[in-house]
Parts: structure tokens; C-alpha cells; sequence
């Protein structure tokens, strides 16, 4: 973290200090003119990688008060930056301050401070040799607008009071409202004479009183209360000037006191004030500072560094959590494989153990294992009669003059239908056979079934009704997905190439006429 020096500023000359470990210490004293300017830019380039604050303590700071309509955004800051510029003739040092909202006959507006320093000649030469050095200006304060800290960390519990400082460069009144600063004034006095400078601590809080109620910043009612920090050895002199009265209420305190306080454990013993505000300029600055971007672009850049530092950091630091994360993960399951390996090898020596107690087999453990492995897979190659016998049951129900009398059912390789005795005895266009050209037919297995019953039909001569109902069933079976009629017997031969015969004479006219058909099913239709 680099170091920060601190730069109190007044007409005179400029001084600076160096912050370390809740300590201040002079570093310098550079007194205005050419010489205090380039002993001031020698001091600074001496220290290129260090932050710069300047608090500056001068007559010539102006505060203004106006209500603005309430924006935001880049309206907001174009409308304050037009303010500022009509207010002011160098707006590079220049800030507005928002004092809240309030709402005037339904509008909403806001409440702007607008404080610079009405002459800035002044400061030119000490930013030119910083801006010349490449100095990390962090910003450019002012005792007024430090002030609220003061009073937030002594946790003053009045909204409204004025606090009185004795800083090198005179006696400062700055008014303070709800943590905000209001006004702010200084008064040059004599420190020869630190009774006079008591008394005009008294008669000066009067005045500020009466220009804060002619303002109409300070409401009438109620004594104002009022935080006096005297030197140590001074006290008794300003207890005896600051006395309470209808119109103010004094508290006089002493700057070892304050000081310890805010935890500033030690300062230069001739330092005044002063040394309060710059303590808690160094441990936290305000978020208003006079500087625009052009005067803090060093520090900017610094910043930005920083910035990518830092999220670079936070980056590798999130990587090297996974990183660990995983390490641990894969250890993990480094530990559990090598407990499941232990697990495999204990488990296979209780096998061995209980192999070796088996009851000697006629064939080996290979054999069997193998044995085992087929018969699972005929197991799983194994059909069913139902799908089949439901088909055939749905083809049956609509037929009610046909019997069955059984069905013969089996599993086994397709033969070739394509020719036969069998298939001679078929009615033409009724038989389905393999189609020619497809070797290997034969291998394929199939649901082979063979289905014998009987003709209730009025009379057994009748052909033309047998051969009917024997053709709706086949019919009705071949329509079935995947199923064939390969064969079907009648109980008379219908040869075209021989004469109708058949053993119908008159004595068997009364029997039921009889009836096989064979259908077939390939597994995979």
C-alpha cells in the first residue's frame, strides 16, 4: 500500500505531512513564492508511487445554496456543470453538494450547495509541480468540507452546530447541518494573544449565529450549539469567553482530548488544529472533493491498476479454490478406488475359498458357465403360442360354423413352401409360399401351427359353402401382419387338373365335413 502524504495548504505556504500508524509527521514546510514552489516539486518527485491529499485552509472559499429541479442521470450532471460554470470562473475546482429534497407546491426539487474557492491563482503553482511530477493526487479538500467527519467521529448528537478551530491560517466557523456541511467562515486573528483569540472565538460564533438567521439557514427558536476545540493550555481562557446565552450553547473541548478521540496518537507540538482534519483526511476522505478528473488522472490510473490487480487476484484466488476442490475430489475418489480394489480382491479371495469347498462337477466350470450362457440365450430366443392362438381366435370368432378341434403348435425353422403335395391341394391363390430368391429362408425361425376342426354346415355335399367358410378363415389368417398360410386340406380334392372326388357318397352325407390349415409366422414380423 503506498504511502500518503498529506499537504495542508494556506496563502503563506504549504506543509507537508506523511501519515503513519495513527501518527503524523512533518515532512516539510514550503512557503510561497519560486523557491517554496521548485523545493515543493523536488519534494515530490521524490516520491512518485506515494498518494497526495491537499487540505487547503483559505479566505477565499464561497458556499451557495439553490433548489433545482430533481433529475438524474446525464441531465443531472450537464444541469450541474452549467451551475457551476455560470458561478464560477475555473470550475476545476468547483463542487456541488446535495442537502436532500424537498417538495414546494407539489415539485420535487433538490437541494444543492455550490462551494469553490474565488481565487484559484493561488493554487496553480503547487498543482502544476504535482501534475509535472506525475503525482497520484487523490484530491483537493478543504477544513469545511472535512469538518463533518470530525463532528460524526466525536458522534455529536445535535443536527445542527457550528464548529470553531484554530488553524494556522485563522479561526474557522463552519456551520453544519444533519452531517452536511452548510457554511464555513474564517477570521484572521492575532497568536501572540491567546485571550483575544478566545474572546473573538465567543464574539465571531455570535456573528455567524445572526448571519445563519438573517439567511434563513438557522430557524430563530433554540440556542445553536456550538463545538470549540482550544489548545490545551488555553482551556481556562476560553471557558471564561464562551459563555452560554439564550442564543448559543458552547462546548469547549481540548485538542489532546479530540485528538485522542479520533485515535491521532501523535502530531508536531506547535501544529494547531489543523493536524485534527488532516488525521481524518488520511484514515478516510469525504466523498466532495474540489479536483476534477483532469487534476486526479494519475490517481485514476492508479486506481485502475488497483482495480485489475485486485480482481486479478481474486480470480486466481477463486481458481485455486476449484483447483483445491477438484485435488480433493479426485483424492477422493483416488481413496475410494483403491477401497473398491481392496473391496474386489477380498471378495475374490471368499470366492476362491468357497470355489474350493464346491462339490466336484462332472464337467469343468468353463463348461458350465458356457452351458449356462446358452441356455440363457434360448431362454430369451423362446416364443410364446399366445400372440399366435390370439390371432387365430380373432380370425375364428366371427366364423361361428367353424370348430376347432386342436391346434398343433411349434417352434422351429421355416421350410420352403414353394412346392409340395401339400401345396398342390391349396386353392389357387390361397397358398402363400417363400418367395424364390432368398437364400437362407430356410434358417430363419418361425411359429409354425396347424389347425384341424370342423364344417357345421346344413348339408356335408354342399362344396361351394365348405370351400367358402374354409377361404374366410384363410383369408382372415393372412391378413394378420406377418402370417402365412402355407398349407390348407379340404375334405374333398379341387385339383383343376384331376375331377372332384371324395368319399360323400349317400351313406356319409350326414357327417361333418373335416378341414386342416397350417400358417406360419417368422419371429421379427
Amino acid at each position: 500500500m503506498p504511502a500518503k502524504r498529506l499537504l495542508y495548504f494556506n496563502s503563506l505556504q504549504v506543509t507537508a505531512y506523511r501519515a503513519h500508524e495513527d501518527e503524523l509527521v512533518r515532512e516539510g514546510v514550503f512557503s510561497a513564492g519560486a523557491k517554496g514552489v521548485a523545493d515543493f516539486s523536488r519534494y515530490v518527485s521524490t516520491h512518485p508511487e506515494d498518494l497526495f491529499y491537499l487540505l487547503a485552509d483559505v479566505v477565499e472559499e464561497d458556499f451557495f445554496q439553490e433548489n433545482l429541479p430533481y433529475v438524474r442521470g446525464s441531465d443531472r450532471r450537464a444541469m450541474l456543470l452549467r451551475k457551476l460554470a455560470q458561478r464560477y470562473r475555473d470550475v476545476s475546482l468547483a463542487v456541488s453538494i446535495s442537502l436532500g429534497t424537498e417538495t414546494h407546491a407539489g415539485r420535487r426539487e433538490e437541494r444543492m450547495l455550490y462551494t469553490s474557492f474565488t481565487n484559484t491563482e493561488q493554487f496553480q503553482p503547487w498543482i502544476e509541480a504535482l501534475r509535472a511530477s506525475k503525482a497520484r493526487l487523490a484530491g483537493v479538500f478543504s477544513v469545511a468540507l472535512v469538518a463533518p467527519s470530525l463532528g460524526k467521529r466525536l458522534k455529536l448528537k445535535s443536527t445542527r452546530y457550528v464548529l470553531v478551530s484554530l488553524q494556522q491560517a485563522g479561526l474557522r466557523q463552519s456551520y453544519i447541518e444533519n452531517g452536511r456541511i452548510r457554511f464555513s467562515r474564517i477570521v484572521r486573528v492575532n497568536f501572540s494573544d491567546p485571550r483575544a483569540i478566545a474572546e473573538d472565538c465567543a464574539a465571531e460564533s455570535l456573528r455567524t449565529h445572526q448571519y445563519l438567521v438573517n439567511s434563513r439557514m438557522l430557524p430563530r427558536e433554540g440556542p445553536l450549539e456550538v463545538l470549540v476545540l482550544a489548545p490545551d493550555e488555553d482551556k481556562p481562557l476560553y471557558d471564561a469567553a464562551c459563555v452560554d446565552s439564550p442564543r448559543l450553547h458552547f462546548h469547549v473541548q481540548t485538542l489532546g482530548k479530540v485528538a485522542q478521540g479520533i485515535g491521532l496518537k501523535s502530531a508536531p507540538a506547535d501544529a494547531r488544529a489543523e493536524v485534527l482534519f488532516l488525521h481524518l483526511l488520511s484514515e478516510s476522505h469525504p466523498r466532495e472533493q474540489y479536483a476534477d478528473d483532469a487534476l486526479r488522472h494519475y490517481y485514476q490510473l492508479w486506481r485502475g491498476r488497483v482495480a485489475l490487480i485486485t480482481g486479478g487476484a481474486a480470480v486466481l484466488g477463486v481458481c485455486g479454490l476449484l483447483a483445491l476442490g477438484k485435488f480433493y475430489d479426485a483424492y477422493q475418489v483416488r481413496q475410494e478406488a483403491a477401497a473398491d480394489r481392496a473391496q474386489e480382491s477380498r471378495a475374490t479371495e471368499e470366492y476362491a475359498r468357497l470355489q474350493a469347498r464346491f462339490p466336484k462337477t462332472p464337467i469343468s466350470t468353463e463348461n458350465l458357465r458356457s452351458l449356462v450362457k446358452n441356455y440363457r440365450a434360448l431362454l430369451r430366443q423362446s416364443a410364446s403360442p399366445v400372440s399366435m392362438f390370439s390371432e387365430i381366435s380373432e380370425a375364428v370368432t366371427p366364423l361361428p360354423q367353424i370348430e376347432i378341434d386342436k391346434i398343433d403348435w411349434e417352434m422351429a425353422g421355416a421350410r420352403n413352401q414353394g412346392g409340395g403335395s401339400d401345396a398342390s391341394k391349396a386353392p389357387a391363390g390361397r397358398t402363400s409360399s417363400t418367395p424364390p430368391g432368398q437364400p437362407g429362408a430356410a434358417e430363419i425361425p418361425a411359429q409354425t401351427a396347424e389347425i384341424s376342426g370342423r364344417l357345421i354346415v346344413p348339408q356335408a355335399s354342399d362344396y361351394r359353402a365348405v370351400t367358402a367358410l374354409v377361404a374366410q378363415l384363410t383369408d382372415a389368417l393372412r391378413a394378420r401382419p406377418g402370417t402365412e398360410v402355407t398349407r390348407t386340406q379340404l375334405p374333398f380334392d379341387i385339383n383343376a387338373e384331376k375331377s372332384m372326388s371324395g368319399d360323400i357318397g349317400a351313406e356319409r352325407r350326414q357327417e361333418v365335413p373335416q378341414f386342416t390349415v397350417s400358417v406360419t409366422r417368422r419371429r421379427g414380423t
